[in-house]
């Protein structure tokens, strides 16, 4: 069971077998003419165990400015520590040095989950990585 996130209990998402160890999948540069954009799949889990390992690599590769986009497409689980940490990642790359962080969120799960923690709206979630790539060209979040 998920703990509680801004006063609410909520049911944290499932796959029928739940990996208790989230991937760093890759890192790949994406070929964009005006940007270099670095693409991070997780995959797995997301919770209490698995944070702070992922926190530290995608931390590793988030310089100053750093154009970020983690796919959390293949994630079957994810608690509050997962959320918060999602949260505040983005928050920090923002205040230090301007950087940009996007989700590929190609099921909704990750908008379900930031929705019933009131949380909608705090990270830009597009469907896939060119979504990304150009939603945050065209309309930075602030």
């Amino acid at each position: 069971m998920g703990t509680t996130l801004g006063g609410r209990r909520r049911q944290p998402i499932r796959a029928e077998t739940v990996r208790r160890s989230v991937l760093v999948a890759e890192r790949r540069e994406v070929p964009d003419f005006r940007r270099s954009w670095a693409v991070i799949a997780l995959g797995g889990s997301l919770d209490d165990a698995t944070v702070d390992q992922v926190e530290r690599e995608i931390q590793q590769l988030a310089g100053e400015g750093a154009r970020l986009i983690v796919d959390v497409s293949e994630l079957h689980y994810l608690d509050d520590f997962g959320v918060d940490m999602l949260v505040l990642l983005a928050h920090h790359m923002h205040k230090r040095g301007g950087g940009l962080m996007a989700l590929v969120d190609r099921h909704g799960y990750i908008r379900q989950i930031l929705g019933e923690a009131g949380l909608e709206g705090l990270l830009p979630l597009f469907p896939g990585v060119a979504d990304a790539m150009r939603g945050l060209e065209e309309d930075p979040p602030g």
